[in-house]
C-alpha cells in the first residue's frame, strides 16, 4: 500500500486534487482508499439526536449505521493511523486529504506562494491546486503541476516516487512543525463548523 498526503488551506484544491488522483490511479487498475483530516475541535460525525448519537451517548464504543447502499461505522475515540490504515488492506493507494502529521510524501495546495511556502516539508513531491492556474515555475527544486491539465505528470511523479509502506505502524509517529499549529488554528479563524466569519 502506498499512501500520501494532500494539504493546504482552505479553498486551495485539495479535494479536486484528490478526485483527480482517484480517477486517474483507478484508471490505471489500482484500488484506492480516501481519508479526509478535519481539525475543527467541534466537528462530530453524528449528531445528539440521531438515533446512532443517541447509542454513542448512551456509552457505545462502536456504532455502526448500516443502510442499503452504504456502512459508516463510527469509533467513539480517534485511531492510530496503523490501525485506521488497516480497515484498507486491498487498497493500492491511500489518499489523506489535510492529514499534516502523518509522515508521508505530500502535495501541497495553495492559492497564493505564501500558502505553499508554509506547508513544504521535505516530503514535499509537488505543489498543486489553485497556485497552479498561475504558477508554473517550480518552488525550489519541487514541482508545480496542474492536476487537471497534467495528471498524467503527476501520477508519473508518485509512482516513481512513494514507497510501499511495510509496517503500518511507522505512521504512528505523527510530524510535528509550524505548519501542523497553522492547521490547528483554522477553526478559530471560522471554519464551517464554527460559521465563517464574513
Amino acid at each position: 500500500m502506498k499512501v500520501i498526503t494532500v494539504v493546504g488551506i482552505r479553498e486551495s484544491g485539495k479535494t479536486t486534487v484528490v478526485e483527480t488522483l482517484i480517477r486517474e490511479l483507478q484508471l490505471r487498475g489500482y484500488r484506492v482508499g480516501t481519508i479526509k483530516s478535519i481539525f475543527c475541535p467541534g466537528f462530530h460525525m453524528d449528531r445528539d439526536r440521531t438515533n446512532t448519537g443517541r447509542h454513542a451517548k448512551a456509552g457505545a464504543s462502536i456504532v455502526t449505521a448500516r443502510a442499503g447502499g452504504e456502512t459508516a461505522i463510527l469509533f467513539q475515540t480517534p485511531l492510530k493511523t496503523s490501525d485506521l490504515l488497516s480497515h484498507y488492506i486491498g487498497c493500492d493507494w491511500v489518499l489523506c486529504e489535510g492529514d499534516y502529521e502523518i509522515p508521508v510524501p505530500r502535495i501541497v495546495t495553495g492559492r497564493e506562494e505564501k500558502d505553499v511556502a508554509e506547508r513544504i516539508n521535505p516530503l514535499t513531491l509537488a505543489v498543486s491546486g489553485v497556485i497552479s492556474n498561475e504558477r508554473r515555475e517550480p518552488f525550489g527544486e519541487i514541482p508545480v503541476i496542474h492536476t487537471l491539465e497534467q495528471p498524467e505528470e503527476l501520477i508519473h511523479l508518485l509512482e516513481r516516487n512513494v514507497e510501499d509502506i511495510g509496517d503500518f505502524s511507522e505512521l504512528d509517529h505523527p510530524l510535528t512543525g509550524d505548519d501542523i499549529a497553522l492547521s490547528r488554528s483554522w477553526c478559530q479563524t471560522g471554519c464551517r463548523g464554527h460559521g465563517r466569519k464574513e
